[in-house]
């Protein structure tokens, strides 16, 4: 390696020796002032730059200090990046490079580079709209301005661009003021190319009260661009305007208005709005002097009583005249244009004083019943009110209790007719209570108060007329009769009733039948009583039809009498498989004849196989029914239930002996049956098909046989071979088919895949045999299995296309089509490998390539082509054999570095990267440099090869490279070095080549320099600026100058006002400059060149600001309010003002001056503020309260640029009190009724008085202090009403007050008085009211033939709540619309009320009168009460009425739900009297909730609320039948009333209500949501759930069917459904029981949401909806409870046990089953019960591990206790443990071998020092046992959350007796029946078969010591937990017990077993639930400790 490193630097130095000077390139083209538009847009090409190099190589181009251009460096083309702004920017300078090569490889330090300035000039484009300065404008212009007026002249806008067309201003209205641009126009004062100023003129009139403000657009526009801004001009006010009227000036009032009652307020304002005067009133005319108007409040008021009639306009109006002026200077003003007049119409309104009329007092009429609606009375009635207008209108009404008649007209004015008419219903003479009507008609005022009333007396008397019909007592009738009746046989008797007398009543009604059918029964015309007829006569057609077995059949009987079978044969047919089906018919062969009424007919049918027999059975008794059939003297009858089972029938009743009027029902009669008809199969032969294997079938299988027998109840039962007995059961009602649970459907175990038997149907006396045909079809029911589970295979990664890998293979227990196989890769080949189908060989299907992949894991699967097809799967894992065949290559080929010139030998510039896909490390790749080196100057040529370039650079074999020679710029700039990559590791040359371009970056040395007055010993720049100069204004521009470099960018340091251009160094404002703020600003410039580094040059700016007048005097108030008392001398100071000017100096100077049309009253100092009064006349309260002033502020600035500013003041004259209140009357007067209302009270007047003070001194308080001894009157001190203190009742008169007001609220010294004169009048205000009779129509009843003369009667007594004479009450009878004390046969005492008989009354002369009574009070005007007393003289020796026995008690139903008002039966009472009385019924007891009422005098029963079946179903009505009209019942009444004594009394009816059941109640689930598991391994038909559905509705309302309406299907940690899954893998059967409907397995840790629904099987089918959550379960994720009690038990307290633990671990328990509990022996404990559940996660609905459980029972275990104990839980422990085989080590099992003997050495020691001490040692039993429990006692009161290897330590009294630890588990040893994870649903008893595979679940840590059940070491076939023996084996010190493998023939495990980890704990640590129940009394845990 020396010699040719040696050869290397020969060669560069001979390179060097030998170089020559490069020269550098050139620009060809002038760069000077090119010309640009600024509106270029971005992405051009400007300019193209051009040169050369002289040696010929290729230049590159650039560009130094721009952002607006690029430069492409080869093409040079310049392209704009950034937009052009002229107005920013009228030129652009910076700098463009031109660079040669001089190494053809790339660029080098050598490269020549040349800098060229370049200069472009930004030419103007119209592209920038006018500018607004000095904005916003605004002028104020006084309304009387004259047209042409000069408002404004400050408009000035300007353009940035220099071309374009000439600024044009233009006025543009807004929708605010759309005339706003004809009111005023713009006027041009100046225009130039770029500037433009403009004024705005009136252009024509103004008016402040049209228009206050005016806004417009002004629109400044050069051509294409457009600019707006807004002027508001503000109009002010001058005062020219008179004052204007507000408001309506138009009232009414009352006639009868005290004085003072306010009429109106007048409001006008001023007509000027800018400053309003204020308006004083008065009254031009005023008639009659009725009104006071005040001046000030415009309040128009009644100055003395009012009186309509005495006005000469009979329409009551009163015409005024006002006057408003306005206030000058606190004077009215007389002026035109300060005063107006207004006329203002008062009418009046008149007072009610007349009532409404009647032409008579009284009227009679009379009508016939049944007069219809609408028929108008033959009366002469009007009615008149002598008032007009609103006091003439009245309403008319009737008091009519009745409701029968009605009024016209309602509403009348003036005068009308009136018309009574028949209004509501038909009257009706049989209706005691409508024979006589007493109506009063009401007329009464509607719109007065009071409202003044009269009344009249109508007495309308009915006529009787025949108009009933007969009325059935139901709406239609039902009746039953059988088909083997006799003629004559009675079926039913219906009546009607007729209310009417005579033939029109009862005793004329005819009953006849009709329809079709009506020949076969018969009616007594007069009774109503049904039979059957006699049709013996009337033809064959109306014999029964006989069904006998034929017409040629024998009939044969044996001499005994015993059973024959009559068989006809038909022609037999062959029928293969299906049976032949026949019926049999049982005869009995009679010794002798039976009558043929007690003979059976058995027809008999054929079948279909067209053969039929008659077989003996046992049973019988028929006699042969050829015999029946020609048994001609037997008795026959017409019908026969098998051709008519019903007839429908019209029922008819005619009154009038059959003339007159009818009434139909219809009536059906119901044919029962007989049982004479054999079943008949519905087919005859059943097809089904089931799967092998199936337990139900697909579709239901039914045999169904019909009999035309309704009575017959048919059963099935299955005749057939043994073998199909023991494999289907059939339902012995329903003929449902089903599979037994324990029967096996296997085809190999058939004969035949058919199963062909007989099911026979028998309903008792005949028999029908059915076939049935079960094919069972093969199932695709053994999945395929591989040889391996697993297969392994190497392939080379160049193995060919094609090449054989492996070949996997799998078989499949079925056979034919299920057992055919088909091979596919499921997932891992990633395309690389294929497989045949067929064979399973698998193959290299594409190009391998061991980098990208170098192992596969493939899944294959195998599947069958059975339906549904089942597949099988095996690993197979292919590792790839990696070759070495990849060369290395860098990456990026070329890459690049640059160093500084100045770096350091050994410096790193770079290092090289490669890759090369075969090496797994870096270190394999070794690099080195080639001899092809090439370089290139700063000037961008290309130098000639040199073999000197070698020296500069050195590269290491791992690729870095190094400085190796001090570098020089100017010999080259950039080197190109050609790189070389190996592979060291590759069997042959793997190389990679590579080019490294290396940049020497300059250094930079000289700094840049500003432009003077700058220099580096003065670095100073001083500049000025005026403030206030808008935002963007430019304060110079700085330049400065490089060297060796160009300038890079500018900045300043930051500040809050300038800011510079970095580019161009332009410096702006940023803020505007305000001299007050800031007088001077400095800051820092930098400027920094583009060398590298950069070099910077920094200045400091002083900026001085040049102060102006830009601030107007600002006043401290825009309103000023002063308060001076009124008559203030000269001089007095009111207040002062005060203003502030953010000028300095002269300019913030202000002076203050007064104007306005009152500053001659004050004066200001000009200087402080000080505001005085100059002239006092002014300050006059009354005549003006307020003075309005504007100051002025001005600063001291020249006139030309001086600012002021104005402000008002507002002068309040302040009051004196020197004024006392006036009443507005000497006397106020009014007049009350005594009823007048004083809680609240009513205001009886109200008295006034005025104050001209104003505030406190005229705020005026009354008192009364004179005239209110007694306290009736109370008076509001504030507002002058008087009420009364107290009722006025009875206390009329005339009262005078005296009231006194006072101002100053009461407390000052003016007063003045007034009279109040009250008057109080009595009021009659009630009518009398009657107390006896109680009853608008009551009834006197009087036993006898004959009444004595003064005879009492009854008291008639009324009161009225009037007093005095008011209320003082006179009785009286009425007479011819006249009041009378006495008639001629009856008086009444009109004091006393006693109506007395005036003569004898005689029965048999006249038995009922009719009495009106009067009672009438004493009041003005009176009120009297009417009452119809009715007066009747019954027999004493008439009975009461009864029911009769035969209807009572009567039963009647009616569907729930049927509403209110219908009408649900009728009872019927009867009297013996021969007098036709009539009958009135009442409710005594039964309807307490008001379900029924009875119609007094029909006794028809309705509905009065519509009734709930589920709430009361049956009712029982106790109704009273009474011959008196009004009987009134009391609560106490019927409380003594007895149901044994009302079940004894005819009078009273028992009616029996029966509620039919509706369809109305929908299902209701138990619960809204079901929570459920199913283990995966559950097989098909396993139990899940049980919901349980109910219907409040009975009978076949109640039946319900469950439904799965969808399976929504949750998969393992997820939230949404996957979709519901169709077929459902779950069935419900009728009972609402959830099955498994599939295998589990697939569905393990999945969650299922069935929504399941219940619906009624009778319409409309109600449902109800409930969810169903299922979790699939693994066994292992179970819980065990394991509790002392029995299930029963267990099962009742589920819920609460649930609730407790729910509680404890706060997730969702959900309980899979309750089993027996075992014992370790196997033992079945009936006492005790296992309880087993699983946890869900309520948030994330997945089933929680079974440790997650235990803690938390653990960690709650001071909560649990007490429940635990309640519930005798005696432990909680895992359900299964998986047992995991862990793999078998040699090297471990050595290991093991060797600790287990060292172990069982030790142990064997400490036993036989242990037996040796205590060798003669023996414990008495008795001790034995008392020291058990006293160690029982100590365990139970430590606490059990304790490690129990603690326990031991407080037991240490018991060392030396007791050799190992105790601790105490549950009491027995649980057993599994299963492996773990297989919990079926099975009885506990099933799990004793598999006791000797149980294993032991007990979950707690250590053993008990005596345990009967541990294993003993060194057994065979057995292992001891803790010896090592057998099948386990332990260590000690912590090394554990290895559960290696399991014998599984063992019986038990070691408890530890039953852990999920199945390692045994070790010495010291402990693992498992620590609760354990406490051990009770009498257990046999304790005999197992002792």
């Amino acid at each position: 390696m020396k010699l040719p490193l040696g050869l290397l630097l020969i060669c560069v130095g001979l390179g060097l020796a030998r170089g020559e000077t490069n020269l550098p390139p050139v620009f060809t083209q002038t760069l000077n002032n090119i010309v640009l538009y600024e509106n270029i847009p971005v992405g051009t090409v400007v300019f193209r730059l051009e040169g050369y190099d002289p040696e010929g190589s290729a230049v590159t181009f650039g560009a130094i200090g721009s952002d607006h251009f690029s430069v492409d460096p080869v093409s040079g083309n310049i392209t704009l990046v950034k937009p052009l702004d002229r107005e920013e920017k009228d030129s652009l300078k910076f700098l463009v490079s031109i660079r040669d090569r001089v190494d053809p490889e790339g660029e080098s330090e050598k490269d020549n580079i040349v800098e060229v300035p370049i200069t472009f000039i930004i030419l103007d484009e119209n592209d920038n709209p006018p500018e607004f300065q000095n904005t916003p404008y605004e002028a104020d212009v006084n309304e009387d301005a004259q047209v042409g007026t000069t408002i404004f002249d400050g408009i000035l806008v300007k353009d940035r661009d220099i071309v374009g067309e000439s600024l044009d201003l233009k006025c543009l209205p807004q929708q605010q003021s759309p005339e706003a641009c004809s009111k005023f126009r713009l006027q041009v004062i100046k225009r130039e190319a770029t500037v433009l100023e403009a004024a705005v003129v009136l252009n024509d009139t103004l008016n402040y009260n049209q228009r206050m403000v005016y806004h417009f657009q002004i629109e400044a526009t050069d051509g294409p661009h457009k600019t707006q801004t807004t002027f508001e001009a503000r109009v002010k006010d001058v005062q020219d305007k008179p004052p204007v009227f507000q408001g309506s000036l138009s009232t009414v009032i009352d006639e009868d208005s005290p004085i003072n009652t306010l009429v109106l307020t007048v409001h006008a304002r001023d007509g000027d709005t800018g400053e309003p005067r204020k308006i004083v009133y008065d009254l031009i005319t005023n008639p009659n002097d009725y009104f006071l108007l005040d001046a000030h409040s415009g309040e128009l008021r009644t100055a003395k009583p009012l009186d309509r009639e005495a006005l000469e306009d009979s329409t009551g109006i009163i015409s005024l005249v006002i006057r408003a002026r306005e206030l000058v200077n606190g004077v009215p003003s007389d002026d035109s244009l300060t005063s107006a007049t207004a006329k203002a119409t008062v009418t009046i309104r008149d007072v009610n004083d007349s009532p409404p009329v009647f032409n008579r007092k009284e009227y009679a009429v009379s009508l016939l019943e049944n007069t219809p609606p609408g028929t108008p009375l033959a009366l002469d009635m009007s009615v008149s009110d002598a008032d007009v207008g609103i006091n003439s209108k009245f309403a008319l009404r009737l008091e009519d209790v009745s409701g029968v008649f009605d009024v016209e007209p309602k509403l009348v004015t003036g005068f009308s007719q009136v018309n009574i008419r028949v209004a509501n219903g038909t009257l009706d003479y049989e209706n005691p209570n409508q024979r006589k009507f007493i109506v009063l008609v009401v007329a009464e005022e509607t719109d007065t108060n009071p409202r003044l009333s009269s009344t009249a007396t109508i007495t309308v008397s009915v006529l009787d007329a025949n108009d009933n019909k007969p009325v059935f007592e139901q709406e239609s009738y039902s009746a039953s009769v059988s088909e083997a009746a006799l003629p004559g046989q009675y079926i039913a008797t219906i009546t009607a009733k007729d209310v009417d007398s005579g033939s029109y009543g009862d005793s004329g009604i005819r009953y006849s039948l009709s329809g079709t059918g009506a020949e076969l029964f018969k009616v007594n015309e007069q009774t109503g009583v049904i039979s059957l007829a006699d049709c013996h006569g009337q033809g064959e057609s109306h014999l029964r039809e006989r069904r006998d077995l034929g017409e040629d059949e024998t009939e044969e009987e044996d001499e005994e009498g015993h059973l024959e079978m009559l068989s006809v044969e038909a022609a037999p047919s062959e029928i293969g498989t299906e049976p032949t089906v026949q019926y049999t018919l049982i005869t009995n062969a009679p010794e002798q004849t039976v009558p043929a009424s007690e003979a059976a007919i058995a027809p008999v049918s054929v079948s279909g196989s067209g053969s039929i027999s008659v077989s003996p059975t046992s049973g019988g008794g028929a006699t042969p029914a050829t015999a029946i059939a020609n048994d001609d003297n037997a008795p026959q009858t017409c019908l026969d239930y098998e051709t008519e089972t019903t007839y429908f029938l019209s029922y008819k009743a005619t009154d009038d002996n059959g003339r007159g009027s009818a009434s139909v029902v219809s009536l059906r009669i119901s044919v029962t049956d007989a049982n004479d008809s054999p079943p008949v199969c519905e087919s005859p032969l059943y097809r089904a098909s089931v799967d092998e294997g199936a337990q139900v079938f697909d579709s239901p299988l039914i045999v169904k046989a019909r009999d035309a027998d309704t009575m017959s109840s048919i059963n099935y039962r299955i005749r057939g071979s043994e073998q199909v007995e023991s494999i289907f059961d059939i339902d012995r009602e329903s003929g449902q088919i089903s599979i037994r649970p324990n029967a096996s459907l296997d085809v190999t175990n058939l004969n035949s895949d058919q199963l062909i038997f007989v099911v026979e149907a028998n309903d008792g006396l005949f028999t029908a045999a059915c076939g049935v045909n079960i094919t069972v079809r093969d199932v695709n029911n053994h999945v395929p299995s591989f040889d391996q589970e697993s297969y392994s295979a190497v392939v080379e990664e160049n193995s060919e296309i094609g090449t054989s890998v492996e070949r996997v293979q799998a078989t499949d227990l079925d056979t034919g089509k299920n057992a055919e196989l088909r091979y596919r890769i499921q997932q891992g080949s990633f395309d690389d490998f294929g497989i045949d189908e067929r064979t399973g060989q698998v193959f290299v299907s594409r190009k391998l390539d061991f980098d990208r992949r170098n192992t596969y894991q493939l899944q294959v699967q195998a599947s069958d082509l059975g339906t549904p097809s089942l597949t099988g799967t095996a690993t197979l894992i292919i590792n790839v054999q990696n070759s070495n065949d990849k060369d290395p290559y860098f990456v990026p080929a070329t890459q690049h570095a640059e160093v500084r010139a100045d770096a350091a030998p050994g410096h790193l510039v770079h290092t090289l990267i490669a890759l090369d896909p075969d090496v797994a490390s870096h270190n394999a790749l070794e690099f080195a440099a080639t001899d092809d080196i090439t370089a290139i100057d700063k000037e961008g040529k290309e130098l000639p090869r040199n073999d000197q370039f070698k020296e500069f650079f050195a590269i290491s074999r791992n690729g870095k490279v190094l400085v190796n020679k001090q570098l020089d710029r100017n010999l080259f700039a950039v080197m190109r070095i050609n790189v070389l990559v190996t592979d060291s590791t590759a069997p042959n040359v793997q190389q990679g080549r590579g080019l490294l371009i290396i940049q020497i970056i300059d250094v930079n040395k000289i700094p840049p320099r500003f432009n003077a007055p700058w220099s580096v010993e003065q670095p100073q720049i001083k500049l000025q600026m005026v403030e206030e100069q808008p935002i963007g204004t430019v304060l110079t521009t700085l330049q400065a100058t490089d060297e060796d470099s160009s300038i890079g960018e500018f900045n300043i340091s930051e500040n809050g006002y300038f800011a510079i251009n970095q580019t161009s160094g332009v410096i702006y404002t940023i803020a505007k400059l305000d001299y007050e703020a800031v007088k001077e600003v400095k800051f820092l410039a930098t400027v920094s060149d583009t060398g590298v580094p950069a070099l910077t040059a920094t200045a400091d700016v002083v900026v001085d600001i040049i102060n102006l007048n830009d601030n107007e005097p600002k006043f401290t108030q825009s309103d000023y309010y002063f308060n001076i008392t009124e008559n203030s001398p000269r001089g007095t100071v009111a207040g002062k003002v005060e203003a502030r000017d953010g000028d300095v100096g002269v300019f913030g100077e202000i002076t203050y001056s007064l104007i306005g049309e009152n500053n001659k009253y004050f004066s200001i100092d000009a200087y402080t503020g000080n505001v005085m009064v100059a002239n006092s006349s002014i300050l006059d309260r009354e005549q003006i309260k307020e003075l309005t002033l504007s100051v002025v502020a001005q600063d001291k600035a020249p006139a030309t640029v001086q600012k002021s500013a104005t402000a008002t003041i507002h002068i309040n004259i302040l009051d004196v009190n020197d004024n006392a209140p006036v009443f507005t009357r000497e006397v106020y007067n009014s007049t009350v009724a005594e009823n007048a209302a004083y809680q609240p009270p009513a205001a009886l007047l109200q008295v006034q008085a005025i104050d001209q003070d104003e505030g406190l001194y005229g705020d005026v308080r009354y008192i009364i202090t004179d005239g209110n001894e007694m306290a009736l009157f109370k008076l509001d001190a504030q507002s002058g009403i008087v009420y009364p203190a107290q009722s006025l009742a009875g206390k009329h008169g005339v009262y005078e007050l005296t009231i006194s007001a006072r101002d100053t609220q009461g407390s000052g010294t003016m007063e003045s008085t007034t009279r109040a004169i009250i008057t109080v009048l009595k009021v009659n205000r009630h009518k009398p009211e009657f107390l006896i009779p109680a009853l608008s129509n009551a009834t006197i009843e009087i036993p006898g033939d004959i009444v004595q003369p003064d005879y009492l009667l009854l008291t008639v007594k009324a009161i009225d709540n009037d007093t005095e004479e008011n209320g003082k009450i006179t009785y009286h009878l009425q007479v011819s619309n006249r009041n009378e004390r006495q008639t001629a046969d009856f008086k009444i005492d009109e004091v006393t009320g006693e109506l007395r008989t005036r003569t004898q009354l005689n029965r048999k002369n006249r038995a009922n009168y009719d009495i009106i009574l009067v009672a009438r009070d004493s009041g003005n005007p009176p009120f009297e009460s009417l009452r119809l007393l009715s007066v009747s003289i019954v027999d004493a020796n008439e009975n009461r009425p009864e029911f009769p026995d035969a209807s009572n008690p009567y039963k009647v139903s009616i569907n729930e739900n049927s509403g209110r008002d219908v009408k649900i039966g009728h009872i019927q009472a009867a009297s013996r009297s021969k007098h036709n009385r009539d009958i009135f019924y009442y409710m005594l007891l039964g309807n307490e909730d008001g379900a029924f009422y009875v119609d007094k005098l029909t006794g028809d029963i309705y509905t009065n609320k519509s009734l709930d079946r589920e709430q009361t179903d049956v009712y029982t009505l106790y109704i009273l039948a009474s011959i008196k009209a009004d009987l009134h019942i009391s609560e106490e009444e019927r409380a003594a009333f007895s149901i044994k004594t009302l079940n004894r009394d005819n009078t009273v009816a028992k009616v029996a209500i029966t509620v039919l059941d509706v369809n109305d109640n929908p299902p209701v689930f138990e619960k809204s949501v079901y929570y459920a598991g199913v283990n995966a391994n559950a097989k098909m038909g396993a139990a899940i759930a049980l919901v349980n559905a109910t219907d409040a509705d009975q009978g076949k309302n109640a039946k319900i069917e469950y439904m799965i309406v969808a399976s929504n299907l949750y998969k393992f940690g997820a939230s949404k459904a996957t979709g519901s899954i169709v077929p459902s893998p779950f069935a419900i059967s009728q009972d609402g029981r959830i099955t498994a409907n599939t295998i589990m397995a697939e569905y393990n840790q999945d969650r299922f949401e069935l929504e399941i629904i219940a619906r009624e099987l009778e319409q409309p089918q109600l449902s109800a909806s409930t969810k169903v959550n299922i979790w699939v379960f693994d066994g292992t994720q179970l819980v065990r409870v394991i509790l002392s009690r029995p299930s029963e038990e267990v099962y009742q307290e589920q819920e609460e046990i649930i609730a407790e633990l729910r509680n404890a671990t706060q997730h969702r328990i959900i309980v899979d089953e309750i089993r027996f509990h075992l014992d370790s022996i196997g033992r079945i404990r009936m006492d005790w019960c296992d309880l087993y559940f699983h946890a869900v996660d309520p948030k994330t609905q997945q089933i929680a591990p079974v440790d997650e459980i235990l803690k938390d029972i653990d960690r709650n275990y001071d909560y649990l206790k007490d429940y635990y104990a309640g519930f005798a839980i005696e432990n909680v422990v895992p359900a299964y443990i998986a047992i995991v085989q862990d793999e078998f080590d040699l090297a471990v099992a050595g290991l093991v071998a060797l600790v287990i003997v060292l172990f069982v050495g030790v142990i064997s020691f400490i036993v036989l020092c242990c037996c040796l001490k205590h060798w003669n040692l023996s414990v008495p039993v008795e001790t034995r046992r008392k020291e058990a429990l006293i160690k029982k006692q100590i365990i139970e009161d430590l606490n059990t959350t304790e490690n129990p290897l603690w326990i031991e330590q407080k037991l240490k009294l018991y060392e030396e007796q007791e050799l190992t630890m105790q601790v105490f588990s549950e009491p027995d040893h649980i057993s599994n029946s299963e492996a773990p994870g297989h919990l079926d649903h099975r009885s506990s008893l099933e799990q004793v078969h598999h006791v000797g595979q149980s294993v032991d679940n007990t979950y707690a840590t250590i053993q008990p010591r005596n345990n009967q059940n541990r294993l003993t070491g060194g057994g065979a076939g057995s292992g001891s937990m803790r010896s090592g023996g057998g099948a386990s084996a332990g260590g000690v010190g912590g090394a554990g017990l290895l559960l290696a493998r399991i014998d599984p023939h063992m019986n038990e495990f070691a408890d530890y077993a039953t852990l999920r980890n199945n390692r045994a704990p070790s010495l010291y640590e402990f693992t498992g639930s620590t609760f354990q129940a406490p051990i009770r009394d009498g257990d046999d845990a304790v005999a197992e400790l002792i």
